[in-house]
């Protein structure tokens, strides 16, 4: 193995920055160095080359060597500024969408209260069916836009999807937002015409009025050309993903990955966590029992919200003791 061989191999699963280039070519200069200082002093290319290396891939030798603010910096610039992922003309979309979705809002606002006037109790459906029909196009527009934005953005911890397959993303997204806020369109329609039916043109009550599942009936029809191919368009893209970790991360979440399985698999360890749970649990009930006679289980219930975040601390602490 050669010296540009050997410092590229040190840095194996790190992404190519221009930082990182620079800190190799510092890197591969001091390996050099130090072979070519070995061999005036007698030493063959081999032995040298071997002593060298060894030195390089030393961290506490790299520390005496090289200045931990660059190194610092190359870290940073490879894995946690997602500052430069944010470029000018998406923070703008982003902005966009965002006073799409407040106008689509504002709007459906204003006419739902425009339209009750002084009577503020009567033709609700009529008002909730405006309300409504309003706001769907620009709320739909928004998701879509959101979601292309989301899936088709660079983080610290993953890669974009293609734009292409962003395009999908958003399409399904759209087909299961517009397909959620047209159920209550549908809904409020069926029902003030099912009340004109009832009424009649001199508002004398003919027939019988539609009972609320068979007005939910339209509703549910909804989910066939919107709902239902968006949720498996989605499924499809999910499924068919690539892994989009980057090296870091999945490093990351495979080294997590195998502790827990570590903790989990040590008998001992998994015993005191059972007798915890348990102990948690029983106290938790028996709180909430005793609480629930004192003051009323409408509040009481909330024992339970508080043994979960004590089960999830005692497990936390648990694992960082298996570290």
């Amino acid at each position: 193995m050669g010296s540009k061989e050997f410092v590229n191999s040190l840095f194996e699963g790190y992404e190519q920055t221009a930082a990182l280039a620079d800190l190799k070519e510092e890197l591969l200069a001091n390996l050099n160095a130090k072979v070519e200082n070995l061999v005036k002093k007698g030493m063959d290319i081999e032995s040298a080359f071997a002593k060298a290396s060894t030195e390089l891939g030393d961290v506490s030798v790299l520390a005496n060597e090289l200045a931990l603010k660059k190194r610092t910096e190359v870290f940073e610039e490879a894995y946690m500024d997602i500052k430069q992922y944010m470029n000018p003309k998406r923070v703008i979309a982003y902005v966009v969408f965002g006073i799409v979705a407040l106008f689509g809002i504002t709007a459906a606002l204003i006419t739902l209260f425009a339209t009750r006037g002084d009577r503020f109790m009567a033709e609700t459906s009529l008002d909730l069916t405006s309300f409504f029909a309003v706001m769907l196009p620009f709320l739909t527009a928004a998701v879509a836009g959101f979601t292309f934005l989301g899936v088709t953005q660079e983080t610290a911890s993953m890669y974009p999807v293609s734009k292409k397959r962003g395009a999908w993303y958003s399409a399904a997204a759209g087909l299961i937002a517009f397909g959620i806020l047209a159920m209550p369109i549908i809904f409020f329609s069926v029902r003030i015409a099912d009340t004109s039916v009832i009424h009649g043109i001199h508002g004398v009550t003919h027939g019988v009025s539609l009972k609320n599942f068979e007005a939910l009936i339209p509703v549910i029809s909804l989910m066939i050309p919107f709902i239902l191919p968006g949720i498996g368009i989605l499924v499809y893209l999910v499924l068919t993903e690539k892994d989009r970790l980057k090296p870091w991360a999945k490093s990351f979440f495979n080294k997590a990955e195998k502790q827990g399985m570590e903790m989990w698999n040590d008998p001992a360890t998994a015993s005191r966590f059972g007798m915890f749970s348990g102990a948690i649990w029983i106290f938790a009930i028996g709180l909430f029992i005793l609480l629930g006679l004192l003051i009323g289980f409408k509040f009481s219930w909330l024992v339970f919200v508080f043994a979960v975040a004590i089960q999830l601390m005692v497990q936390g602490i648990m694992f960082k003791n298996t570290k």
